[in-house]
């Protein structure tokens, strides 16, 4: 179909300003001839589109070259009539179906960014981690499991029926059996329930933050707080385990020291006050350590007693503060022996194989010539 046979058919569905716009925007001939073939409506539709006549174009042109089907071309340029915040994504969209992405989910989700406060890229990165999924109603939607999960934590949710009713999520179980679409205010925030969610020790996790956020005024949340959330976590899980340790070993030490005679007991003064010492920061207190640092010190037989060796040691140490550096310090002792004898296993399996030593083959006495007569 030539241009001008496009525009007499057009002539027959846009009213005079739509037609003055087509005729003045600089469509193309593809365009034109794809807008003359659509009904009445679609035809309208493009002509009253508020993104540029160059991505009208783009979008005419991968339709033409079989990147997206006519419905999906009807369904951008039907919504395209009220929002073009998602027009800056065009060629990522398009790249990505070239690159290997299905088009109805492409489609979909660069409908979607219309409305969500999100980049192509990043929503594309949420559908393929399985954290959202991309609905019929132009939105990004938690999935089922994370949003149970979410749930559970307190946040505030927000659920969605069709395209413009919203609400309150206050059962989510009610939500998904209706299938509606939920939302969160963070994405960053399911996202990060998605990946804490694999951890053994998530629930316990999650049961805590839902008891911290409670005294939130609004009770929500960024993904960002939840990593500060679990750091602290953490922290205290460890804390826990060291001082639940050093506690025995306190406790066998005293079982042991008992057993003397009174003047060895009153000869380990120093110690038993500086182990007690130490317990306590560890009970009182919190050092700054790495996650590293406190698997080395739960690695050793006896942590306190590397500790306090390492007090005795080290004449810079003398207030109770100094308690931190110790454990600090012990516990880069530690982890360099850990290190070191990596290295040296390392090493041997590498090392080429001894040469055996045999003994030397005896030497042949060669037989002297006989002079010839």
């Amino acid at each position: 179909m030539t241009r001008d046979e496009s525009l007499e058919r057009l002539k027959d569905k846009l009213t005079a300003q739509e037609m003055r716009k087509v005729l003045t925007q600089g469509y193309s001939d593809v365009s034109l001839s794809i807008m003359a073939n659509k009904g009445k409506v679609e035809a309208r539709n493009m002509a009253d589109s508020i993104f540029s006549v160059q991505s009208i174009n783009k979008l005419c042109d991968a339709y033409a070259d079989g990147v997206i089907d006519g419905q999906e071309l009807d369904r951008i340029i039907d919504f395209s009539r009220f929002q073009k915040q998602n027009e800056k994504y065009l060629d990522d969209f398009l790249d990505s179906i070239k690159a290997g992405m299905g088009h109805i989910t492409a489609a979909r989700v660069f409908v979607a960014l219309a409305y969500e406060e999100c980049t192509y890229a990043k929503a594309m990165e949420m559908i393929n981690a399985h954290v959202y999924y991309s609905t019929d109603q132009a939105s990004l939607s938690v999935e089922d499991d994370i949003a149970r999960e979410l749930g559970k934590l307190g946040v505030p949710l927000r659920g969605c029926e069709g395209f413009n009713y919203t609400y309150d999520v206050d059962d989510v179980e009610w939500t998904i059996e209706r299938k509606d679409a939920i939302f969160v205010k963070d994405y960053d925030l399911a996202v990060k329930v998605k990946e804490y969610m694999q951890l053994p020790d998530w629930e316990e996790f999650r049961d805590s933050v839902a008891e911290i956020i409670a005294d939130y005024p609004d009770r929500n949340i960024t993904g960002e707080q939840l990593d500060e959330l679990r750091k602290g976590f953490v922290q205290t899980q460890y804390e826990s385990r060291l001082l639940e340790k050093m506690k025995a070993e306190y406790d066998s030490y005293i079982a042991f020291v008992k057993t003397k005679p009174p003047d060895e007991i009153i000869a380990s003064a120093y110690e038993i006050v500086t182990k007690k010492d130490i317990l306590e920061f560890c009970e009182f207190q919190s050092a700054s350590l790495s996650e590293k640092q406190y698997n080395a010190l739960l690695s050793s037989t006896n942590t306190l007693d590397e500790v306090y060796e390492t007090w005795c040691t080290n004449s810079e140490l003398h207030a109770l503060y100094d308690i931190g550096l110790a454990l600090e310090e012990t516990a880069d002792d530690i982890q360099y022996s850990i290190d070191r004898r990596l290295e040296e296993e390392k090493a041997k399996k590498h090392e080429p194989p001894a040469e055996s030593k045999e003994a030397p083959a005896p030497e042949v006495q060669q037989k002297p010539k006989h002079k010839a007569r």
